[in-house]
């Protein structure tokens, strides 16, 4: 009886910075970039772009570009960052807490899935070098639906895959923008920042937690029951 109850609901997670950190060594890489060429990196531009695809409000590599005369030295300057950011973030392990909600949603039943605006070929090997491919029933990125977060299309698309309803789902995200969707896709969202988006507004989350060690889905399940 207990696990046709739970396999009615769901846990969706974001990718990057949720689940394993590409954020940080992104950013590291490109403010070193920009050191080197006496540049200045617009940290609070960059935050603005986190969580979310195809937008070009703020463009370092762009930005990186212009301190440069030459053409051949500013695009070896932008590949050199992004070698960079691979580097660091090939070398991360799952952040602290993935493989423990994984473990709780699996012994309740659940139905577990990635929602991430960065495209597949980015999330699907990484997901497999953790090893943890087998362990989601979903996984849905920007190459599945027409707009990336804020929109709420990533998260819709999860919750038709799944066969959940919004209500008996909840989404766990470490950015504003991932927030926003979440909230537009009328799902219950818990946020978990990171060092890189600690200071953005979660004021659309029904719980702001310092680790994913702190996600207990049974209790937060049950209690909305009883509401």
């Amino acid at each position: 009886m207990e696990r046709n109850h739970w396999s009615t609901k769901a846990v969706i997670f974001d990718f990057d910075g949720l689940i394993l950190d590409t954020e940080t060594p992104e950013l590291v890489a490109w403010e070193q970039a920009f050191s080197k060429v006496g540049g200045v990196f617009d940290r609070q531009a960059y935050l603005g772009i986190i969580g979310t695809f195809g937008d070009f409000s703020y463009q370092p590599d762009v930005v990186l570009a212009s301190y440069y005369d030459n053409e051949q030295e500013a695009t070896e300057a932008v590949k050199e960052a992004r070698r960079h950011s691979v580097e660091l973030i090939t070398a991360q392990k799952p952040l602290p807490g993935v493989e423990k909600v994984l473990r709780e949603a699996r012994q309740l039943g659940m139905r577990t899935a990635i929602g991430s605006s960065s495209p597949s070929s980015w999330v699907v090997p990484h997901v497999r070098r953790l090893g943890l491919l087998e362990q989601f029933d979903l996984i849905v990125t920007f190459d599945d639906v027409n707009r990336s977060k804020p929109a709420p299309d990533i998260y819709l698309k999860v919750l038709e895959g799944l066969g959940v309803k919004a209500a008996d789902a909840l989404v766990l995200e470490d950015s504003q923008n991932g927030v926003v969707a979440a909230n537009l896709a009328g799902i219950p969202v818990m946020a978990v920042p990171n060092l890189v988006t600690q200071g953005q507004d979660f004021s659309g989350a029904v719980a702001v937690l310092k680790s994913l060690e702190d996600v207990a889905l049974r209790p937060f399940f049950e209690a909305k029951a009883i509401a």
